[in-house]
């Protein structure tokens, strides 16, 4: 008697591991798209909640609609903080239960998902104006998981490239890693700069879209 399959599925328990393993990778990188996005189109469609000048402004950022707070609201300020703190929190834990190929990249990967959780547990100073101090636990910790995230891309992909057979494949990947990184090292630091010196020398926005641009 012919036993037939009610349900497509893996055919093997070691599919099913690499199709699981596989769903975190995209998990996280589609998590780091989407916050950008979610912050600042929602913000916009349901609030009608400017553009702000970074995004980690949406933790404070707020107008005044009158309504009660909804699901994943923030009854005063900081209308869409649920969204910046949930979406963080869910990066930084991925990134901690994500099992890296060697021992280095595993310590990096979970030191990038603490340091994620920090910037969300220590948001920026918000009511201070000029006044605000120019380190901040929030902005080092930021600085420091671009830095760490960077240095997987550029450094520990060298411990699986080699398992690619194609050579051309393999230098196309290690070429794009290396920019990868190194994009990820620059962008975080530029923002660092104009913060700083408090410079926006392409409008108010500089630093949101830098801050996208590093993150994507």
């Amino acid at each position: 008697m012919t036993q037939t399959r009610l349900s497509s599925g893996p055919s093997s328990i070691e599919e099913h591991i690499v199709t699981t393993y596989g769903a975190l990778r995209r998990g996280i990188g589609y998590l780091a798209i989407a916050l950008p996005v979610i912050l600042s189109v929602w913000g916009i469609l349901k609030y009608g909640l400017p553009l702000q000048d970074s995004i980690s402004a949406y933790y404070h950022a707020f107008v005044s609609t009158g309504q009660p707070p909804g699901l994943f609201e923030v009854a005063g300020n900081g209308v869409m903080r649920n969204w910046f703190v949930g979406i963080l929190w869910a990066i930084g834990v991925f990134l901690v239960l994500y099992r890296g190929y060697g021992r280095r990249e595993n310590i990096a990967l979970n030191i990038a998902g603490v340091l994620l959780i920090i910037v969300a547990m220590f948001p920026m100073d918000w009511t201070c104006g000029v006044t605000c101090p120019k380190v901040s636990v929030h902005g080092i910790a930021a600085i420091l998981f671009f830095l760490t995230i960077g240095y997987v891309c550029i450094f520990r992909s060298g411990d699986t490239l080699p398992l690619i057979k194609d050579s051309d494949a393999r230098e196309f990947y290690k070429r794009w890693y290396r920019i990868i990184g190194t994009v990820m090292w620059v962008f975080p630091l530029v923002v660092a700069v104009l913060e700083f010196f408090q410079l926006r020398p392409f409008g108010t926005r500089t630093v949101f879209f830098i801050e996208v641009a590093g993150i994507w």
